[in-house]
């Protein structure tokens, strides 16, 4: 036989209240779940740009995206912001504001309307401007001059009164001191005094030039295998100079350029006796000088690669520096070899090269060898070169006879740079235009004359939108036998996007060869969503023919994304060319010029 169980009280009670627990925990995670679904919301009624202004650095408007924000903490927001409202539109000059808040608070929603009525904006009413030091016995021919940063200063009497103007005065008269001969000037005294009645802010600066000084010697720490003239030779700071930091910045990445050290400090400790000139301080820490590298990777152009690279920087312990690669991809291989000498102390850069190249593009495979000596010179703002090349080519395009070509021609080039950032720029110019000639016809297949132009402009739309243009044309007159190399095609990654590399040019059998003219163009907007991240939108035109009366431009359009690498705007686009009706991946890196 079998008995009930006997359950005793206190485990009956036990159980109860587990059973309670169980039942009551669903609408407790429930009642947290709307709680944690509550929204925060503020209005704020004023003119456009205070309204701006508030909504990007207000702190309860900054808070509301902060998963965090609970009701004791937005009652605090809303308890400071008058104050924070009153500093912020001093600085548009707005001194007198009336503020009201009105605050709506109930279960599902936290709302607050702040109203604010700035006033009148205040006036500057008077500018004194003040220099000491060592600048006052400078001659005002002679700059920086008292008379030119004075005639610099951009606030005006009568005009309105803003924050950030009056910092960026005061911040360009010291710049413009610390930067060439007073690298210890100084802001003695600074003074925007507010008349809240009448409306009117006095300004007063005085700036301190301290001692004028000058340059000492430089010294060098750090050269163990490299011959002391690598350095001397890029120095431009001789002793007894004025100071200019432009010249330390320059030299300190004129020298990181070189590829010889993987380090350099270029550096000149002002604080020291004013009476004495100013050491200039190069320290630097040696690459090794043989160094073997492998690598692979992609192009939407040529395809998958592989890479093998060798690079010696100090052949025949002269500080000659060798380049070499081995470059393998699908539509295109070639072995290159470079032998570049240390500037020379006039400026000069010296190259001696070779290259054996083979390609396989659009049905025209052309097999080609260089041997060529360069001289380039100049800053990199304007940079010159002219050099010598002599050429073989074998061209063989699908269902036509190959043919074989040589040519010994004489090139000058140029490049202008006018942009404010070298890998990232917003605002100027690109330019590069490159005359090539074969001037002796027992020396080619005939004379010559190549010319080609490219430029590239930037121009800011607003404060996160930018726009940017290209051109390039080409032209070659003389020879009608002139070799492919020299020839143009279009189409890629660089040119017109929508199209495969090279495909744009001189039908021929089943291939595309060379055109004597070429024309291609793009415009493209970016607009960046975030510091790092934007969207681009782009048509590219352009072609390639052997009269320029046959010129038929085609056009792709796009789509792309861009990313602010470290070594310049990473771009992946998708394009649409219009003459194909077909789409294609196209990718690229930093700043081709």
């Amino acid at each position: 036989m079998f008995s009930n169980p006997v359950i005793p009280t206190g485990s009956i009670s036990a159980i109860c209240k587990k059973l309670l627990a169980c039942l009551l925990l669903p609408l407790l995670l429930v009642y947290t779940a709307q709680a944690a679904e509550k929204t925060y919301q503020v209005d704020i009624d004023a003119p456009f740009g205070i309204a701006q202004l508030l909504r990007q650095h207000l702190e309860i408007s900054r808070s509301l995206d902060n998963p965090r924000l609970n009701d004791s903490e937005w009652q605090r927001l809303i308890q400071a912001a008058p104050k924070e409202i009153r500093n912020l539109v001093a600085t548009e000059g707005y001194f007198s504001p009336v503020i009201s808040a009105t605050a709506d608070q109930s279960a599902a929603l936290g709302k607050v309307r702040f109203t604010i009525d700035p006033g009148p904006q205040s006036v500057i009413s008077e500018i004194n401007l003040r220099f000491t030091g060592d600048i006052q016995q400078q001659p005002p021919e002679e700059n920086p001059s008292i008379d030119s940063m004075q005639a610099g200063w951009a606030l005006e009497i009568g005009k309105p009164f803003t924050q950030e103007a009056w910092d960026q005065e005061k911040h360009k008269l010291l710049s413009a001191l610390v930067g060439y001969r007073y690298p210890n000037a100084a802001i003695a005294y600074s003074k925007a005094e507010v008349d809240t009645i009448e409306h009117k802010v006095r300004l007063s600066v005085t700036i301190d030039s301290g001692n004028m000084r000058r340059f000492g010697e430089s010294v060098v720490s750090g050269l163990e295998r490299y011959p002391a003239h690598v350095v001397h030779n890029l120095n431009p700071i001789r002793h007894g100079d004025d100071y200019d930091q432009a010249k330390l910045v320059k030299l300190q990445l004129d020298l990181q350029a070189t590829g010889y050290f993987s380090s350099v400090s270029v550096s000149a400790d002002s604080n020291i006796d004013p009476s004495q000139p100013i050491p200039v301080n190069i320290k630097v820490a040696e690459n090794q000088a043989a160094r073997f590298g492998i690598g692979v990777g992609a192009s939407t152009n040529t395809g998958a690669r592989a890479q093998l690279t060798y690079d010696d920087l100090d052949i025949l312990d002269r500080g000659w520096r060798l380049g070499s690669s081995l470059r393998l991809e699908q539509r295109a291989q070639s072995l290159n070899a470079a032998v570049t000498l240390p500037t020379t102390e006039k400026g000069y850069r010296d190259q001696v090269s070779s290259n054996v190249a083979r390609q396989d593009i659009e049905g025209l495979v052309l097999t080609t060898a260089n041997l060529g000596v360069k001289r380039s010179w100049g800053p990199y703002k304007f940079e010159q070169s002219l050099s010598a090349n002599y050429l073989i080519e074998h061209s063989n395009p699908d269902g036509e006879p190959s043919s074989s070509k040589q040519a010994v021609t004489m090139s000058y080039g140029v490049t202008l740079r006018r942009t404010d950032h070298e890998l990232l720029p917003t605002r100027g110019y690109l330019f590069n235009a490159q005359f090539t000639t074969a001037p002796i016809d027992r020396l080619s297949e005939g004379t010559f004359l190549r010319s080609y132009a490219k430029t590239q402009l930037y121009y800011p739309l607003g404060k996160n939108t930018q726009l940017m243009t290209r051109l390039e044309i080409g032209a070659v007159n003389g020879a009608s036998n002139t070799p492919e190399t020299y020839l143009f095609r279009a189409g890629g990654d660089q040119s017109v996007r929508g199209y495969a590399y090279q495909s744009l040019g001189v039908p021929t059998g089943d291939a595309t060869v060379g055109g004597r003219y070429l024309l291609t163009g793009s415009v493209e907007i970016v607009q960046w969503l975030t510091s790092q991240w934007g969207v681009a939108l782009f048509t590219d035109f352009g072609n390639a023919a052997n009269r320029f009366n046959d010129m038929s431009p085609v056009y792709g359009y796009g789509l792309g994304a861009r990313w602010k690498s470290p070594a310049g705007p990473l771009g992946a686009d998708i394009a649409y060319g219009e003459e194909t009706g077909e789409y294609r991946l196209h990718f690229n890196l930093g700043v081709n010029f």
